[in-house]
């Protein structure tokens, strides 16, 4: 398991080697997917922010630190995420599971149906920059 995620988080700095995206700043990687959740969710920014906040808070729960940093290398605003939802008080503690998803998304007035929602839209923009294996391993994180 850690092999393939390392595997993963490799194929997705790869991805952003070649796709150009490595030569952004940061804000245009982040406003990119921040962005893409607002607008394919019809919400606002910091509910985007956070939701997004809120499922990296999970991953990070059920990653080993090693690989979390690579997704880390792999999401440069990953940091603003987690802290959009640590500062709009979606994420008060440790994310372990569904239930405690669903807590933090309701938390900045999402409901439920929304966690599959955005976390398939991560997983999509994850699997756009790193390829299908790194999200088929992201969707795996999320069960």
């Amino acid at each position: 398991m850690k092999s393939l995620s390392i595997v993963c988080g490799t194929l997705v700095l790869i991805a952003f080697e070649l796709s150009g995206c490595a030569n952004l700043p940061t804000a245009s990687i982040q406003d990119a997917l921040a962005s893409m959740v607002a607008t394919q969710h019809s919400i606002g920014p910091s509910q985007g922010k956070a939701a997004l906040g809120s499922i990296l808070n999970l991953a990070k729960e059920k990653m080993p630190i090693a690989d979390f940093s690579t997704l880390n290398n792999a999401l440069p605003a990953m940091d603003t995420y987690l802290k959009e939802a640590t500062d709009v008080k979606a994420v008060t503690g440790p994310i372990v599971d569904q239930a405690g998803l669903e807590s933090a998304f309701a938390k900045v007035g999402l409901g439920p149906k929304m966690v599959p929602r955005i976390t398939k839209t991560m997983s999509d923009f994850v699997g756009n920059t790193g390829g299908e294996a790194a999200r088929d391993f992201f969707t795996s994180l999320m069960k």
